[in-house]
């Protein structure tokens, strides 16, 4: 396989790291990947890779205040600059493939970015994969109360919590991988918080007008983003193919859980279908 690194510039002229991983054989189709919180693009290696083995095109990018893109940890002015920055980034990624069918892919924080997306910019995406989005992230009532309030205040004030990658996967490789990642951090702002609020209250309330392709893949173990409220999202979809997968024994990175293998099946078969189209 052949990599690429490199940067482009999004909202603002911020300068945004990204990769992009092509296949040694004839790619099948091209596949943009959206991290979530706290992660970088190279956090999601192992998925990469298997779209790659599967001659799929990757690209993917740093978040503004994530990994090696610049910005400050965890912090964004308005939802509309992650928004732009994958229209920006979309754009590059056309421009390069050729016509190939184009699939977007968001874990958490990532899924909720592109979901949203998919209710302004969804035409041309031949289908979307949410992994875990953050739909459902768990908050305490006083954060619900003090994050509106702090983000008029004190937009880029940083919290950073401690980590604990035990809530990710149960897989001791990637744990320890995880935990010696130096990219990766556990700071959130208000202005991020009050972002993530309101572009959730919206897509619940217009999921019905989100009727490209989609594939919704979660654990059953997840505590950072729990099932029940996934499963009342996907109900509302307005997408006439839509296909949730459900994985029992996995935390919040299925890509990176035991037992992935299954994982991997059902979003390989899902994007070898929508291709068949």
């Amino acid at each position: 396989m052949n990599v690429k690194e490199g940067t482009f510039y999004g909202v603002g002229e911020a300068k945004l790291y990204y990769r992009m991983i092509q296949p040694m054989s004839k790619p099948k189709g091209v596949v943009i990947v959206v991290h979530g919180h706290g992660d970088h693009s190279g956090g999601l290696q192992n998925l990469l890779d298997k779209l790659t083995e599967h001659q799929y095109i990757v690209y993917a990018f740093d978040l503004r205040g994530h990994g090696q893109s610049v910005g400050t940890r965890g912090f964004i002015k308005k939802w509309d600059e992650y928004r732009g920055d994958l229209h920006t980034f979309r754009q590059m990624v056309e421009s390069e493939s050729a016509n190939l069918p184009l699939f977007l892919i968001g874990h958490s924080l990532g899924g909720v970015i592109s979901l949203e997306y998919c209710l302004v910019h969804g035409t041309g995406i031949r289908g979307l994969v949410a992994i875990a989005p953050a739909i459902s992230y768990k908050i305490k009532p006083i954060e619900k109360l003090l994050i509106p309030i702090l983000s008029k205040i004190k937009p880029d004030y940083t919290i950073t919590s401690a980590s604990n990658q035990s809530l990710l996967t149960k897989d001791p490789k990637m744990i320890k991988r995880l935990n010696s990642d130096g990219l990766r951090h556990n700071t959130v702002t208000p202005g991020l918080g009050q972002g993530l609020l309101q572009t959730v209250s919206n897509l619940e309330t217009n999921a019905d007008k989100i009727t490209l392709p989609l594939l919704l893949q979660f654990g059953l173990k997840d505590e950072i983003t729990p099932p029940e409220k996934l499963r009342d999202f996907f109900h509302f979809i307005g997408s006439k193919e839509k296909v949730m997968k459900e994985y029992d024994e996995m935390r919040h990175r299925p890509f990176d859980e035991v037992g992935r293998e299954q994982f991997y099946h059902d979003l390989i078969d899902w994007l070898e279908v929508q291709l068949s189209k």
